[in-house]
């Protein structure tokens, strides 16, 4: 047995010293490296292209609702489930039997088939310039032609340089079921004549004389292609919607206008 190791204390007195236990170090020092190991980072990269690869087929994917609907009722009833709500599916118009299924408003259709009818109105123009303009605001897509491009001055009776440009806007009005506003628009100067004695009595004509238009051009398409006319409005708003002062010429000049406005119908103006 070991002898304990005797040491002299403060006061002189011995104090015996307990010795150590045998410890036995290892060869190599471990050492362990900060962070994660390099192969997660190689699988966390692969993880997630996968996810993307799968989002991306399931985007493009044709889900057939009905069937699915079918599955998940015969899943529930095997579950005990017994009482399912029927839910209305609306027909995916994807087929000529489905058209009228594939006609609703479609803002960003109409927006891009007004400007593509106002670049064939510059083509038509011999000096390339047309007072038209194509946007989006609150109350839906709005197509605004200057007075210029469709009147005589004071007069409710169109320009045929301007049938053609219509001819193209009802050609996009048949794709959808937007309602259409015709809004004409005068400038503040009061006007007073034998036909028309102020400003709302033109605006009003000219409102109608567009709605006529458009009308006539549709009575001679066949019946299933015609636009129907509950789809069509007048409103004379004469000069009470200004977009700029009346007081110089060039002010005037762009509040004299008319405003063709495609928006989503509430559902009680929606007919068959």
């Amino acid at each position: 047995m070991a002898e304990e190791e005797i040491t002299e204390g403060e006061d002189g007195e011995g104090v015996e010293q307990e010795e150590a236990p045998p410890y036995d170090a290892p060869d190599e020092e471990l050492y362990c490296k900060e962070g994660a190991p390099e192969w997660v980072v190689t699988f966390g990269d692969m993880m997630s292209l996968l996810l993307t690869f799968f989002i991306l087929l399931l985007s493009f994917a044709n889900l057939e609702v009905i069937k699915y609907k079918i599955l998940s009722g015969s899943i529930m009833q095997a579950f005990g489930v017994q009482e399912v709500t029927p839910v209305f599916t609306r027909p995916q118009g994807t087929k000529a039997i489905a058209k009228e299924f594939s006609m609703d408003f479609q803002p960003r259709d109409v927006l891009d088939g007004m400007k593509k009818a106002e670049e064939q109105q510059v083509a038509r123009t011999p000096s390339g310039r047309v007072n038209i303009e194509v946007y989006e605001d609150y109350r839906g897509i709005v197509v605004s032609v200057g007075e210029d491009h469709m009147f005589e001055p004071g007069r409710a009776d169109l320009r045929p340089a301007i049938w053609p440009f219509l001819d193209d806007v009802l050609q996009v009005a048949r794709t959808n079921r937007a309602q259409i506003q015709v809004e004409a628009h005068t400038d503040g100067v009061p006007m007073r004549s034998a036909r028309y004695p102020s400003n709302d009595h033109l605006s009003a004509a000219r409102s109608v004389a567009v709605i006529n238009y458009f009308l006539g051009v549709e009575a001679r398409e066949a019946p299933e292609d015609r636009l129907p006319a509950h789809r069509l409005e007048a409103v004379p708003a004469g000069s009470t919607r200004p977009r700029a002062l009346n007081l110089t010429d060039a002010g005037r000049r762009r509040n004299r206008r008319v405003e063709l406005v495609f928006y989503r119908a509430p559902e009680n103006y929606r007919r068959q």
